[in-house]
Formats: structure tokens, sequence, C-alpha cells
């Protein structure tokens, strides 16, 4: 089989730099609406934190997956590597004291139902933080690295413009993480309204009675144990 152009170009002493600048071209920048996959592999659901590779984003299509299945969601059959940005993250405890110092006022107990508030428990984010670090790969069709350089704001200038342009617009893409903020949670202590039909509500014994026990449910006409709707 005839020698690829990339393994001349690594056999005779290229460095990796020379061969991400020769894989450039095709990277391309996300926009708002580019659909971007940087939180998981579309077919392992492995995450950043899933193991020290994390997952790698190709720099085209902008779909995360682990090394071994990178040229899976290519769309062409060309056997030229294709460049990814890998990304990684790790949680680290906090340690006591630093938490300490995070808390306001005196009291170190909950004094509400909450989370995340002042007064309430501590949200489960606060006790860690988050550390990532992120690289530029090229892999080829066969799912091994063939050059793996690290990226970050000290080393960006050293790579093509639009490898980092592009790399940079996946990293801080929203990808399709859920807009909602669910950090802080407090318990409405404001008066509920009641019905002016709550007192008077009569019910009526139908003769029916509903097992508690999940397994036993079931449609009375057709025995449908599966989508069961219960009318009240």
């Amino acid at each position: 089989e005839k020698t690829k152009w990339w393994k001349t170009l690594l056999s005779s002493g290229w460095v990796t730099m020379d061969l991400i600048t020769k894989l450039a071209s095709g990277c391309r920048v996300a926009t708002a609406h580019d659909v971007v996959i940087n939180s998981e592999c579309v077919f392992t659901f492995h995450t950043p934190y899933t193991t020290e590779r994390g997952i790698v984003v190709n720099l085209s299509s902008f779909v995360g997956s682990t090394d071994e299945l990178a040229f899976t969601c290519c769309e062409d059959v060309a056997t030229d590597p294709k460049l990814f940005v890998r990304i990684v993250k790790k949680r680290v405890e906090k340690d006591a004291s630093a938490m300490d110092t995070e808390k306001q006022g005196p009291e170190t107990e909950p004094s509400k139902i909450g989370v995340g508030v002042e007064g309430g428990f501590q949200a489960e984010q606060d006790k860690y933080e988050t550390s990532s670090s992120y690289s530029i790969v090229a892999i080829d069709k066969d799912g091994a690295v063939v050059a793996d350089l690290p990226y970050s704001d000290t080393t960006k200038n050293e790579f093509p413009m639009n490898v980092a342009q592009s790399a940079d617009s996946i990293i801080h893409h929203a990808g399709l993480s859920v807009k909602q903020d669910l950090t802080a949670w407090e318990l409405d202590d404001e008066p509920k309204p009641v019905s002016n039909y709550a007192e008077s509500l009569p019910f009526e014994d139908n003769g029916i009675k509903v097992s508690p026990n999940p397994s036993d449910w079931k449609c009375e006409k057709s025995g449908a144990t599966d989508n069961l709707w219960l009318n009240l």
C-alpha cells in the first residue's frame, strides 16, 4: 500500500505542528446556530470527566466522541487524519478551610429549607472546583492519535489562526447543555390560596381501588400494562 503523505512527513522528522498546519484548512468556526456536542461522546456518552483522555470534538463537524470512534462521525470517506480539540475536566474537592471562608454569616448549620442560598444547605457544585485542560489532536481513521499538542491561552498563538478560532468556538459554545439555573432553590413560605370549592368538594366512592403496587396496574379494557392513564 502506498504510504500516506502525513506518515511520510512524520517519518521524515516533521514535527506535529507541521501536520496540524497541513490539516488546518478543514477547520470551521462554530456559531450560535450550530449544533456543538462538547459535553459527551455521541456514541458512548462518555463525558470530559469520564477518563483522563476526556472526549475529542471534531473541528469541522463539531461532534464529540472518544478517540476510537472519532472517525465514525466523519461524513466523507477520506483517510487523512482529522483535527479535534480534546476536552478533559476534573472535579477537585475544595479543602475545608476554603469552604469555610466562602460561608456567609456566623452560622454554619442550615437555618432554612433551601439549597445554594444564605442560611440553606450547600449546593453540590459548591463543594468542588473544576479544572479543565485542552489539546489539539490529529487522529487517523484507525483511531490512533498521530499528533497531540497542549492548547491554552499561552500556546494558542502557536497554532494556525483558523485552528485556534475553531477550538475556541467549540470550547466556549453552550453546546446542548440545558440553559436553566438550578444552582439555588428555596422553599416558598408564602401562604397558598385556598380554592373556594376545596372545603365542599364531594368525593364519590365508585368502588374502584388502585393498587399501591405499580406492577398490578393495567388497562381495564385491553389489559395493557404500559402508557396507562388514570381518569380522576
